[in-house]
Order: C-alpha cells, then sequence, then structure tokens
C-alpha cells in the first residue's frame, strides 16, 4: 500500500478554461470507509497547505453517483509538463513520506491514470466550480470527435457550465482513450442542465457515435483545492 501511494505524487488534470499552455494529468482513485473521511480530508489540508508544489494545483474529489467499480475519493493536481516534471523529480521530503504514510492507514488504492488535456470551452474565470460529471469514453478517430465537439460547444456552452476534453494515455483495467468533464457551479444548475434541448445537440451526439463509445461516468464534487 506504501508503494501505491508513492506513486500518488499528482493527478494533473486540468479544469480551468482555454489555457495556451499544455497541461499533462496523472489520477489515483481510492476507497476510504466513510468513517476516515474527514481523517484523510484533514491530512490532505495539513500536507498541501503547509508544502504545496509550485506550478501545481492539488484538488481532492469525494465521488456521488457512481458505478459499482468507482472509487469512494479521487486525488486530483494540475500544473504544466514542467511543474509535473519537476514534482515527480523531486526528492521526497521526510513531510512527504509522513503524509502517504498516515494516508496508507485509511485509503485502499483502486486505479490511477495519466493523459493530456485537450479542449475547453464555458466560463474563463477563476471561479470554482465543483460538481462534474465525468465520462470515461473509447474515441477511434480523436481529429473527427474533436472537430465536432470544438465546432458544436464553442457556441453552445450554458450559463453557469464549463466542459472540457482530453486524452488518456494511460489507465489501469479500462479501454479508456479519452475523458469529458463537465463542470457545474453547483447542484440546482448540474440538475437543470438539459443538453438535449440545446440546438444541433442530438444530431452532433448522432455523429460522435460513429467514432466513440462510452465506458463508465461519475459524478464527483470538490472537497479541497490547494
Amino acid at each position: 500500500m506504501k508503494k501505491i501511494f508513492i506513486f500518488l505524487t499528482v493527478f494533473f488534470a486540468a479544469i480551468s478554461n482555454l489555457s495556451a499552455q499544455t497541461t499533462m494529468f496523472t489520477s489515483y482513485s481510492f476507497n476510504v470507509e466513510s468513517k476516515n473521511e474527514q481523517t484523510v480530508l484533514q491530512l490532505y489540508k495539513n500536507y498541501f497547505e503547509k508544502h504545496p508544489n509550485k506550478g501545481v494545483t492539488a484538488t481532492l474529489y469525494e465521488n456521488h453517483f457512481k458505478g459499482r467499480d468507482i472509487a469512494t475519493h479521487e486525488m486530483v493536481a494540475s500544473g504544466t509538463p514542467e511543474a509535473m516534471g519537476a514534482a515527480y523529480d523531486g526528492k521526497s521530503s521526510s513531510a512527504w513520506n509522513l503524509f502517504q504514510s498516515e494516508l496508507s492507514k485509511y485509503c485502499k488504492g483502486v486505479r490511477a491514470a495519466e493523459g493530456k488535456r485537450g479542449s475547453n470551452f464555458g466560463d474563463t474565470s477563476s471561479a470554482i466550480y465543483p460538481v462534474q460529471d465525468v465520462y470515461y469514453i473509447n474515441v477511434k478517430d480523436q481529429e473527427l470527435f474533436k472537430s465536432r465537439f470544438e465546432a458544436f460547444w464553442s457556441k453552445n456552452i450554458p450559463a453557469n457550465t464549463r466542459i472540457s476534453f482530453g486524452s488518456v494515455t494511460t489507465l489501469n483495467e479500462e479501454k479508456t482513450t479519452h475523458y469529458i468533464v463537465r463542470s457545474f457551479k453547483n447542484f440546482t444548475t448540474k440538475f437543470k442542465d438539459d443538453p438535449q434541448s440545446l440546438k444541433g445537440y442530438a444530431e452532433m451526439m448522432s455523429l460522435q457515435k460513429e467514432v466513440r463509445t462510452f465506458n463508465s461516468s461519475k459524478t464527483r464534487t470538490l472537497l479541497g483545492k490547494w
């Protein structure tokens, strides 16, 4: 278990909008018993508030409305390839080792992933959108899917929402090549959201079936961001 958590240096999945720089990502999902959730959250707060990584934003999510195989929590961080490299290449400190050791008492690892952020549309402010729907998909023709995705969402993004699309180069167990994240300001916005009402949505989704299949999905809420 300790070796698994050493792998958890960063999960790079930038949700911020329209960055000109490439953002790499890795992810780490794990299970926590309900009685230990607050302890794990406090461990994250204590560590990242005192030991921030330059150029890396660390986030922690709790997963809701999830399938049987979806973990209870997910560690997320974002940064450029340079920040990612610095985080991985840096020598582990005694504080980091203690943090990992304490986490291993309460967390059971499920899976990890790596990839790259692609297209992003919606609110470009720094406002936090804490509710997210995540879709893991298999795309046969990335350029065709991406062109249709951008053509539609660049003109049809609803207020108080964001959407992003990116590639997944490593995701153990699943045949996933890409992801889509829809972000909302709150659950009210999410529950009122109706993409079917958007002009051209049904046509776009019908065309996308040619080149993509859905693997799994989940809804996650932000617990902390550092």
